[in-house]
């Protein structure tokens, strides 16, 4: 989610460093009289940052930087003339929450002080330190490692979809725990270790990974799918309808994304039919690949090529149907791709736009993940979301299927109450896989977690059929596919 609007005052050997380290969630003016940093600050965060030639102790300069509106100041110039008539001006004609400046001498910060500014000693100043004092809940551990955030210190939120679990259900890829911070007690983590709110996190491993890790840790999410990345990803078999272009100009039209990539074989009149729609649709960002791969290799080769993950995959249902007919291999096929990907799937069938979205709840795990997911859309997209609960009947339903059943409707609810959104309970009777799919005609979306799809032998499927599967399977709905917990973090 985005943090606020911060102004940096100087862009020096501690300014520009402090720029490198902000999260792009923030919005940033720099004002520095040097052109050429000016110029590699716009190349290195792009035009998110708003840069201004001039002489910040100028109250004209300070106007157009609209620090009125700013959540925080930094002056980090190494004059202390300057950095003082800056706060003094900022003091007088403006109303800024947060002011932080550097103090170079003992006299300096005491005027500093005066004027109600928080001060960084020069001696003591660093890029690091100031990051953590403007992202708050999570701060890089400096003093040990490479300091390249590839060790962060992070709390908890209560409402963090990490938080009640214990590290081996998490199961932390390309990233581990250290140490666990609780009540002033230290301890040691273990795979039972349960998470807390409050819990103050030491956490290391890959510095990207970290960064996804320490926003669900602090529940500081981007809009959906920012979570995950900002680009669409769709792969053309050439049996695809209009619709399914139509839906892609949806998402475009709805969510924050930059970019699209179709990937397609090298088949007669397909790229003329992917030109055609492009222009049709006004895709700008639109870039066309030929590969002579099928659809998983083609696409995480282009996610390794392009060096980030894509925001959403997108796939036309009846396409990938007839492309790969048996349902077994279909579904370890995107099983596999979206834990791979680490991003969601989307199955589209041309039902948009998403005025209702059905969340089934079939099973309590991952139920959360998909649920919160609706939720986070929500902020997007002003829609109807309901919760379906296929209720087994209560001669045949054990104990523990009816315990679940209860933990289902209070995780639904909880989220609800999280989210300050209304979240509909749709109750069902009879058969789960029939009375789901007997309901989601009325719906424009399913939202489904795909974490928990169970491998069977055939003759084990059916005596005990994979229920979330084979609602997916035969969906009459565009779907949305969310990956395993664990391959995202």
């Amino acid at each position: 989610m985005p943090s606020g609007k911060y102004v940096i005052v100087g862009l020096g050997n501690i300014g520009l460093p402090l720029v490198k380290m902000l999260s792009k969630d923030f919005e940033l003016v720099c004002i520095d009289k040097n052109p050429e940093i000016l110029e590699t600050v716009r190349k290195l965060r792009g035009e998110s940052t708003f840069t201004i030639e001039g002489d910040a102790t100028s109250r004209l300069v300070l106007e157009k930087a609209g620090v009125n509106e700013a959540d925080t100041v930094v002056i980090t110039t190494t004059s202390q003339d300057v950095n003082i008539e800056v706060a003094r001006v900022l003091c007088d004609h403006f109303t800024v929450p947060r002011v932080i400046a550097v103090g170079i001498t003992q006299k300096g910060i005491d005027e500093l002080e005066k004027l109600d500014v928080e001060v960084e000693r020069i001696f003591a100043v660093s890029a690091t330190g100031l990051r953590n004092r403007l992202e708050l809940k999570t701060k890089t551990v400096h003093g040990i490692g490479l300091g390249k955030n590839e060790i962060l210190e992070v709390e908890v939120h209560a409402h963090s979809r990490l938080a009640y679990k214990t590290l081996a259900s998490i199961n932390p890829i390309n990233w581990r725990v250290g140490i666990v911070y609780r009540d002033e007690n230290l301890i040691v983590p273990r795979g039972e270790t349960v998470l807390k709110p409050n819990d103050r996190v030491v956490i290391l491993g890959d510095p990207p990974v970290l960064k996804t890790v320490a926003e669900m840790l602090s529940f500081r999410f981007e809009h959906f799918p920012l979570e995950y990345g900002d680009t669409i990803m769709a792969y053309v078999e050439g049996e695809e309808p209009d619709a399914f272009f139509e839906e892609i100009a949806y998402l475009f039209s709805v969510f924050p994304l930059e970019e699209l990539i179709f990937l397609h074989l090298d088949r007669k009149g397909l790229a003329a039919r992917i030109a055609e729609m492009v222009e049709k649709y006004e895709f700008k960002q639109a870039l066309t690949e030929v590969t002579s791969e099928e659809m998983f290799p083609a696409l995480l080769e282009t996610v390794r090529e392009y060096g980030r993950r894509p925001g959403i995959i997108v796939l036309s249902r009846s396409a990938l149907a007839k492309t790969i007919p048996f349902a077994g291999r279909r579904r370890r096929y995107l099983f596999e791709l979206a834990k791979a990907a680490a991003c969601p799937i989307l199955l589209a069938a041309g039902t948009f736009p998403y005025e209702r979205v059905a969340v089934p709840c079939l099973q309590l795990q991952g139920l959360q993940h998909a649920t919160e997911t609706a939720l986070e859309m929500s902020v997007a997209l002003n829609y109807e979301i309901s919760a379906l609960f296929p209720r087994l009947s209560r001669y045949i339903a054990s104990d523990e299927q009816t315990q679940e059943f209860e933990r289902m409707r209070e995780t639904v609810a909880d989220m609800s109450l999280i989210y300050k959104t209304s979240i509909r309970t749709v109750e069902l009777e009879g058969n789960p896989i029939k009375t789901v799919l007997s309901a989601l005609p009325g719906y424009n979306l399913s939202v489904n977690d795909i974490g928990r799809w169970e491998e069977k032998k055939f003759w084990q499927s059916l005596l005990q059929p994979d229920v979330p599967w084979h609602v997916v399977r035969k969906s009459p709905v565009s779907t949305l596919l969310i990956p395993p917990l664990e391959a995202v973090i």
